[in-house]
């Protein structure tokens, strides 16, 4: 726990070794000492024992540790029925591109080794957004301490690629720019830039592959095309008032791009 919400006087679940599965020792706090060094009481095991801890060792209150542990199994059921299903590793370019499409849709969606976590309601309005009818939830899924809900990796996988397809643009306008920029750098002598390129085009290319990459071009110019008769509107309307010098740096700068 961090030093700053530990309080004497309350009794803590603690752990000498900071892993998973460690059995719990049920403590109370005398008082802070130093930095991050607590004087404390155990109470099982070794009744009326007084010895030192760090903030670290003490990792819930006590009164919420059945939860913890529920929560904690909970977490170890969803990573071992993602390594049965398909997860490989966080590097990968399948999980590279799903990290990529849920930092565009945001809404409080994250996605980390394997599992997607937000809250209900954020998952019920991305499954709108990606067309899917919310059924009976995956036997891996979970709801934490928090009330957020994590979903296994195979439910991210659908869940990514439907959104893609349901919106192409959402997702690709951000990619494009991050491989213009990356690449403009890279020409311009950033070369650390091009290792990062290469690493991140088998995820794009996935992530296009998802999008239905034609149906999101023809969107993009279409888009294109009506912003530009926005402008030409607007250069036309400059020179019927009269502002014929403010019409000419808009023309300008239309045919320069």
């Amino acid at each position: 726990m961090l030093k700053s919400n530990i309080k004497a006087g309350t009794e803590y679940a603690l752990r000498e070794k900071r892993s998973p599965g460690t059995p719990f020792q049920r403590v109370r706090v005398i008082e802070h000492t130093r930095r991050n060094k607590w004087r404390v009481k155990w109470i099982n095991p070794h009744s009326d024992l007084i010895d030192y801890v760090e903030s670290g060792q003490l990792v819930v209150p006590w009164k919420d540790h059945k939860a913890f542990l529920k929560e904690e199994e909970n977490e170890k059921r969803l990573r071992e029925y993602n390594e049965r299903d398909g997860y490989d590793r966080e590097d990968s370019p399948v999980v590279s591109a799903l990290r990529q499409v849920f930092d565009s849709v945001a809404d409080g969606i994250n996605f980390h080794k394997g599992a997607l976590t937000a809250p209900p309601e954020a998952i019920d309005r991305i499954r709108a957004r990606a067309g899917i009818t919310a059924g009976q939830e995956s036997p891996a899924a979970y709801i934490d301490r928090q009330g957020d809900l994590h979903l296994p990796f195979d439910v991210a996988l659908d869940l990514g690629r439907n959104f893609c397809a349901a919106e192409p643009s959402t997702v690709l306008l951000g990619v494009e720019a991050i491989e213009r920029e990356w690449s403009q750098k890279a020409r311009r002598g950033e070369n650390h830039l091009v290792r990062l390129l290469n690493e991140y085009r088998a995820a794009w290319a996935l992530i296009r592959q998802w999008a239905g990459h034609d149906a999101a071009i023809s969107h993009r110019e279409a888009e294109i095309q009506r912003l530009e008769r926005l402008v030409w509107d607007a250069i036309y309307t400059l020179q019927k008032a009269g502002q014929d010098a403010e019409a000419a740096r808009i023309r300008r700068a239309v045919e320069e791009h």
